[in-house]
């Protein structure tokens, strides 16, 4: 018995777009009373991060160093010349711990990538400056981010109408540090 060739269809759409419409649909069905779209799209937002995350993973790999190290080699150069910061400007430029901070900048300077110098207008005070090495790697590295961008956005279709609309609303979201409910200022209960 003979199979009829089924006519073709659309490509299915991708395993992540379908889990958070599926997720909004559910919520929708289950609290119809809740605008949950926002949230959604946050999840989105959310999930869209993570792959970022691991393409910037990848790309230090590829240039021999953890995702955070590349962060400070970043961080430093597009300080511009002399490509050096204190350490409290590195720690909250890329949002982390000082602790963290120091264990990245060691790791650093024993591969040769960053030097501690001491500071010209205040000797008591040290920076950590870029070697050629470092400033080496760091322009590899931003060569392979932008890459990466460029072609994620191609593949996703976005225009640059779309991608700055895009940017002018995560900008506004950035603007909320802290959210106080309607009720008392602490979550609401469910009534």
């Amino acid at each position: 018995m003979s199979r009829r060739a089924e006519p073709a269809t659309k490509k299915p759409p991708e395993p992540d777009s379908t889990l958070y419409d599926d997720i909004e649909a559910a919520w929708l069905k289950q609290r119809p009373d809740l605008d949950l779209a926002a949230a959604c799209t946050l999840l989105r937002l959310e999930r869209v991060n993570r792959l970022h995350e691991i393409r910037l993973q990848e790309i230090s790999k590829a240039v021999g160093l953890q995702t955070g190290e590349l962060y400070v080699l970043l961080a430093l150069r597009r300080a511009g010349k002399p490509y050096e910061l204190r350490p409290t400007d590195l720690f909250r430029a890329l949002l982390v711990t000082s602790g963290a901070m120091t264990k990245r900048v060691s790791r650093l300077q024993d591969r040769g990538f960053v030097l501690r110098v001491s500071a010209s207008d205040d000797g008591r005070s040290e920076l950590v400056r870029l070697t050629a090495k470092g400033l080496s790697t760091a322009d590899r590295g931003i060569v392979e981010v932008a890459r990466v961008v460029e072609s994620v956005t191609e593949a996703s279709g976005l225009t640059k109408a779309e991608l700055t609309t895009l940017d002018r609303c995560l900008r506004k979201l950035l603007t909320v540090k802290t959210v106080k409910t309607k009720k008392s200022g602490r979550l609401a209960e469910r009534d």
